[in-house]
């Protein structure tokens, strides 16, 4: 693990939210890391600040009386201004839902662009754990919590540790062998890895719940040297990361999203 990734774990950390390998992966950094350990003691330390009872101001009850009559006032005026605003495009016929329209129209224009840049913040952030995870995994020698090549006994593990129920396909007859499966923390939640190997390369299949449209396009990155593959099928979300190489983790989620 290297500073970058200790530092997307840190509030994780201090929150006991990972699980045991993470914690034992981020405790070996920590200890050999003198800036994430300052960080760390950093971020603790504010926490404990915050819960100082000296903080908190305790108003007089005249004083709390007088702020929730002004909140009353304010309401009651924000809802007849909400109400003056709506009947304003009747009052004022089709000249007035020409401007509503108008405004609806300009506040689409601007807003869309800044939903469509969180949108790719986010989906960075969840490329970045999910390569977090499957370095994570490799480096702590905790590839797989049921180790098995049994699909029978590894889909089955899962149940009563997550909400969901993961697939676990058999891919051996196509030369794609079943190492495994564990829990790993991602996006913040608990989601499951299926493991497979293709010779001496590990891959790493994240599944978590996504409700929305399916996307089985295979969506390709290729981030710190591994090859990363994502789409949605069934109200599930794959991510698929590897340092195989593209043509053969193609085919690979090809079969994957057959099966």
């Amino acid at each position: 693990m290297n500073c970058e990734h200790s530092r997307l774990y840190l509030s994780a950390y201090l929150d006991e939210e990972l699980d045991v390998p993470g914690i034992l992966v981020m405790q070996q950094h920590i200890d050999e890391c003198h800036g994430c350990r300052a960080v760390l003691e950093q971020q603790a330390s504010l926490r404990q600040a915050l819960h100082d009872p000296a903080l908190y101001a305790h108003p007089t009850p005249e004083f709390a009386e007088r702020i929730r009559n002004q909140i009353r006032r304010a309401a009651q005026n924000d809802t007849e201004s909400r109400f003056v605003s709506l009947m304003t495009p009747f009052r004022m016929g089709w000249y007035g839902w020409m401007r509503a329209a108008a405004v609806v129209g300009i506040a689409l224009f601007i807003a869309l662009p800044w939903a469509y840049r969180l949108r790719g913040s986010s989906e960075r952030a969840i490329e970045e754990a999910v390569i977090a995870g499957h370095i994570r995994s490799l480096q702590a020698e905790h590839l797989v919590d049921i180790p098995s090549s049994n699909q029978h006994s590894v889909k089955p593990w899962f149940q009563g540790r997550l909400d969901f129920a993961p697939a676990v396909p058999d891919l051996g007859d196509a030369g794609w062998t079943l190492v495994g499966g564990r829990l790993d923390y991602i996006a913040g939640r608990t989601v499951a890895a299926v493991v497979y190997r293709r010779r001496l390369h590990d891959i790493n299949v994240f599944i978590w719940p996504k409700s929305g449209a399916a996307d089985e396009t295979a969506n390709p990155r290729y981030i710190q040297g591994y090859e990363l593959l994502h789409w949605t099928r069934a109200n599930m979300a794959y991510w698929v990361v590897s340092d195989l190489n593209r043509k053969e983790l193609d085919e690979f989620a090809d079969l994957l999203r057959r099966r």
